[in-house]
């Protein structure tokens, strides 16, 4: 992350305080309002807050328990799940001016399609890596490897990616629909 010059992260946290701390411009996305404003608050709090280049984005999926996993009534109902297709769209502003992220940190829900989609944003461009935590520990998370070269596992867990592997986009389409609706 230090070397990064552009950062999109889903899920929030230490990473997020760690790129105001090294200054990098980033987009957070969180599905937990609550734990994303607290996270927005410690920034401002420490002094590390910056007009512009900071980016917060709530993505609503409704109702979120612990780690903002969805819960209640309706989980699987049409308005719920179009909920939970857009939580893993990158946001416009991590895109504007025509600059993509080159660095993404994948560590919230809906992981496999937060990948998928950042693969599909980044594929014809140079210079970025991808990062899954908790790869390692999660083999339905393993089928990411047929999308992108895994070139490292640190620490036994989180995947490092740098290079898509070459698909159509009505593949990378199709896998993306399938796992939109995955919470994981």
């Amino acid at each position: 992350m230090r070397n990064s010059k552009r950062y999109l992260e889903f899920g929030t946290g230490g990473s997020t305080y760690l790129a105001a701390k090294f200054g990098i411009e980033f987009v957070a996305v969180d599905s937990d309002r609550f734990f994303l404003k607290s996270v927005q608050r410690k920034i401002r709090d420490d002094g590390l807050a910056r007009p512009v280049g900071q980016s917060f984005h709530y993505a609503d999926i409704g109702l979120t328990a612990h780690w903002g996993r969805p819960i209640g009534p309706g989980l699987n109902s049409p308005r719920r799940l179009e909920k939970f297709r857009r939580y893993s769209d990158l946001p416009p502003q991590s895109l504007e001016g025509g600059r993509t992220p080159d660095f993404v940190l994948v560590d919230g829900r809906f992981r496999v399609a937060c990948v998928l989609k950042a693969l599909r944003a980044l594929r014809h461009e140079r210079g970025w890596t991808i990062a899954m935590d908790d790869y390692g520990d999660r083999p339905h998370f393993h089928v990411v490897s047929e999308f992108a070269e895994i070139d490292q596992l640190v620490n036994g867990r989180m995947a490092v990616i740098t290079a898509a592997k070459p698909l159509s986009t009505e593949v990378l389409d199709s896998a993306i629909r399938k796992y939109e609706t995955e919470l994981d």
